[in-house]
């Protein structure tokens, strides 16, 4: 019996740590690990992350196609961090990785492998596996998490926006 209820209790602290869908921390999760890294001395990154077109896809495709999407990035973001840092789902389609001791160098390594992954993983869906990303990365001892998680934040959506503008321009050159 004893066995029962310390598998139970895992199981019920999984649920509330992970994100069911694709298996990343979710928001609860990420928002314990927060807490710590405020104090945490060393050096620290935030890769944020939204899904591009996930309205889009549901709309038209249908909600399992938005699902699929979102796993696919899951997936892609695991693959391409390894055991480097740790992923969470924190939204709809809004995905953080924390890096910890990883030089700005390295962070950017890793994005460049998350977005690999993500450009393989687009070549081979029936629909467009696409991600906006922005990054802050520090070394202070005294970090303020929220002006950091802004800063990246800011920057995914500079990205957004960079890439709806080379959609807009695609468009106009086919037409």
């Amino acid at each position: 019996i004893l066995i029962g209820l310390v598998g139970s209790e895992m199981c019920i602290r999984d649920r509330a740590y992970i994100d069911t869908m694709t298996g990343l921390g979710n928001r609860t999760a990420f928002l314990e690990e927060n807490k710590s890294n405020a104090i945490f001395p060393g050096m620290i990154s935030y890769i944020m992350m939204d899904a591009n077109n996930l309205k889009t896809i549901n709309d038209t495709l249908g909600h399992n196609k938005g699902d699929e999407l979102i796993i696919t990035i899951a997936k892609c973001m695991r693959k391409a961090v390894g055991h480097n840092g740790q992923c969470y789902r924190i939204g709809g389609d809004e995905f953080v990785i924390i890096l910890k001791n990883k030089t700005a160098a390295e962070t950017e390594e890793i994005i460049n492998k998350v977005r690999c992954e993500i450009e393989f993983a687009d070549k081979q869906s029936d629909i467009t596996i696409s991600v906006a990303i922005g990054y802050v990365w520090t070394d202070t001892e005294q970090k303020n998490l929220e002006d950091l998680m802004q800063h990246a934040d800011d920057e995914m959506y500079q990205d957004k926006k960079k890439t709806k503008e080379n959609k807009s321009k695609e468009n106009t050159h086919s037409i």
